[in-house]
């Protein structure tokens, strides 16, 4: 007898994984072009690390301005990420 429904479950599976026959999502995408690569690292006058991070999975491009590692800013657009780290590194102006 089992204390649960999930201890059941585990025990129903062939390799106990509570996965089986669960799809991911990720079942015929080992030949999609993925990752990503940071392209501007910079120390504002403040004290603030600035970074912009290009991500891409297949065809598809978006950039990640984050500050002292807390994400900012995102978007598509390459100009418009290195538009708002260069505000972050201005100080903000109004």
């Amino acid at each position: 007898m089992f204390a649960t429904q999930y201890e059941e479950h585990l025990a129903s599976q062939p390799d106990n994984s509570r996965w089986d026959g669960f799809c991911r999502g990720d079942i015929g995408n080992d030949d999609v072009d993925q990752g990503s690569k940071v392209i501007g690292r910079m120390t504002s006058g403040g004290g603030f690390r600035v970074e912009i991070t290009e991500f891409w999975w297949s065809d598809w491009t978006f950039f990640e301005v984050t500050i002292d590692g807390r994400r900012v800013h995102s978007t598509e657009d390459r100009g418009n990420a290195i538009i708002v780290a260069r505000w972050w590194m201005n100080g903000c102006p109004a």
